[in-house]
């Protein structure tokens, strides 16, 4: 009888082995190698499932407004450093929330990693420079912008049932007298 328990034990205990070593091993299957790590594709591409502006659209449009921006003559032969203060991007598209100013960014931050920045130049908006010196306890003093233009933006759509439509415009407009200097545009079509 001593016996008999002792192998049903055993017996009892391999089936329990055998379980869990099958349990884990389906585990192992099943659990991917590279736990954590993410795979991205490249910025530039657009995948097919895509709809909307994307990263592609984000860098295609940048690229071609900041190479626009740096060959103007009105910029590149000026007798000294032209300055421009960032505006913001107009929404008019289907979603009224979504934020684009990343594109204004974009194209200053290209602007001034390239050779333009010698002849172009950033300066900060009145309110975030006027926040700032409160939040630092600088005394506030008339604020005499330096800027002679801003770069601004307004973005459209034409939703359709069958495609999405997207018109991104950029403007450098010129502080002095409101007379557009510049205008760029980008546009892209899904079916």
């Amino acid at each position: 009888m001593k016996y008999a328990r002792l192998c049903n034990r055993q017996s009892t205990l391999a089936s329990l082995a055998a379980g869990i070593a099958l349990f884990a091993l389906g585990a192992c299957e099943t659990t991917p190698t590279d736990y954590g790590r993410t795979t991205t594709r490249p910025v530039d591409q657009r995948m097919s499932s895509e709809r909307g502006l994307a990263s592609k659209d984000l860098i295609s449009a940048t690229d071609n407004m900041t190479q626009s921006i740096a060959s103007m003559p009105e910029f590149r032969d000026a007798p000294y450093r032209v300055q421009i203060v960032m505006d913001r991007v107009q929404n008019r598209t289907n979603m009224p929330a979504r934020e684009f100013d990343i594109y204004l960014a974009r194209i200053r931050a290209n602007l001034n990693q390239s050779g333009a920045r010698y002849n172009i130049g950033f300066v900060e908006n009145r309110s975030s420079l006027e926040a700032v010196r409160e939040r630092e306890g600088v005394p506030q003093v008339a604020y005499q912008t330096k800027a002679d233009y801003t770069l601004k933006a307004v973005f459209y759509d034409l939703p359709n049932r069958k495609s999405e439509y997207y018109l991104l415009t950029f403007q450098i407009v010129d502080l002095h007298d409101g007379q557009i200097v510049w205008e760029g545009s980008y546009e892209v079509k899904f079916a």
